[in-house]
């Protein structure tokens, strides 16, 4: 049985395997019923030992593209528990990389591996802008099971949407009324939060610095040092120093074991939209007061955060 008003959100009785968009009218936030998810294999306990995405079980996944070679290869994968569906349902596409052949974390990986990883999630979003039906990517890694991690071996994921989500056409329109009164582009706006109290790494391609409007302690952003509108337009060097700036971030998550995402996003329509990386550790988690009134206590001044950084290493 399937009862969806993805307007009213009102009448609500999915028992199918499909996914729906449903919309809360009293919140106004939107949710993916994905009912199919649940039955994603769950290997973030230390106490399960199985990979799921070890060379020879990857001999039975979709294999759409491999690159690079031997321990240090990236496989890009169809993710058979999307919460898309090709036939009817939500629409969209969503993929898996695979990185490397063994359950080494990516927190412990090397500059060169980190770069192999930000090239293939550049050329899959090459992929993901060539299709005509899809609107908005977003790309994310999540390390360590309070992250949203279910597997232990290094992954990341792209989503694209074939709709723009509500929030970020929120974001797109307030970015418009904010360079028209400022009279900046989006990029000059980041680099003016990038104060050199904040500043984590950098060089002549890239800096990463401490978010002071952050939702999360320890947030990071990383931008390049010319404008750019997605990650796509990234030379080599670029993505080189990206590499060289989340290896020096995580130092500090890695030495405290903090689980952390990081992700980027491309709304396709958006020509005012910029380029950067959010890096956010997931040091603690939203109570009561976050969940019920959205406003965020952040304890981490920008400063203090970038300066933990930096004393790292």
């Amino acid at each position: 049985m399937k009862k969806i008003k993805t307007k009213s959100g009102l009448d609500i009785d999915n028992r199918s395997e499909e996914s729906s968009l449903v919309h809360d009218p009293y919140t106004g936030h939107w949710i993916i019923l994905a009912p199919g998810r649940k039955h994603r294999p769950d290997n973030s306990s230390s106490r399960k030992n199985e990979d799921v995405f070890s060379r020879q079980n990857l001999k039975h996944e979709k294999i759409l593209a491999v690159y690079g070679r031997g321990a240090e290869c990236i496989t890009a994968i169809e993710n058979k528990f999307s919460v898309f569906s090709s036939n009817k349902g939500l629409k969209g596409r969503q993929e898996i990389l695979v990185e490397g052949q063994s359950k080494m974390p990516f927190s412990k990986f090397s500059v060169d591996m980190i770069f192999s990883v930000i090239n293939a999630l550049v050329e899959r979003s090459h992929v993901f802008r060539r299709n005509p039906q899809i609107k908005y990517l977003v790309a994310f890694k999540n390390q360590g099971a309070a992250a949203g991690a279910s597997q232990i071996h290094a992954h990341s994921q792209i989503f694209g949407l074939s709709f723009v989500p509500e929030q970020a056409g929120k974001m797109m329109q307030k970015r418009r009324q904010l360079l028209k009164k400022t009279k900046l582009t989006p990029h000059d706006l980041a680099l003016m939060m990038a104060t050199k109290e904040r500043i984590i790494f950098n060089d002549k391609k890239v800096i990463a610095f401490a978010s002071p409007f952050a939702r999360l302690p320890y947030e990071v952003r990383i931008i390049t040092q010319r404008p750019l509108d997605n990650i796509t337009q990234t030379d080599k060097y670029e993505r080189r120093s990206i590499a060289k700036a989340l290896f020096k971030i995580l130092h500090l998550t890695s030495s405290r074991d903090w689980p952390f995402n990081f992700y980027f996003h491309d709304t396709f329509s958006d020509k005012n939209e910029h380029f950067e990386i959010v890096f956010t550790p997931r040091t603690n988690v939203w109570a009561g007061f976050e969940l019920d009134t959205d406003i965020v206590i952040n304890p981490v001044a920008p400063e203090s955060c970038a300066d933990e950084y930096r004393k790292a290493g």
